[in-house]
């Protein structure tokens, strides 16, 4: 268990290093999509190190789409 823990913790340090960011992106209960409907949870920078505007976007998910009229 102590292990798992140790693991968990050196990840979360690891994903707080280097250019990039997770806001403004949602959780894992509410996700971000690309426009191609994939999620997304993570922006990283280009390779100036900029992160610019997030294409990610609550709107890209299929389930925040209004459902097709018949």
């Amino acid at each position: 268990m102590k292990k798992i823990i140790l693991a968990m913790g050196t990840v979360m340090l690891l994903a707080g290093c280097g250019p990039g960011r997770w806001e403004p992106f949602g959780g894992f209960t509410d996700p971000v999509c690309m426009p191609d409907g994939s999620v997304a949870f993570y922006q990283e920078a280009d390779t100036k190190g900029n992160l610019g505007e997030p294409r990610a976007k609550k709107e890209n998910c299929p389930w925040n789409k209004p459902a097709a009229k018949k």
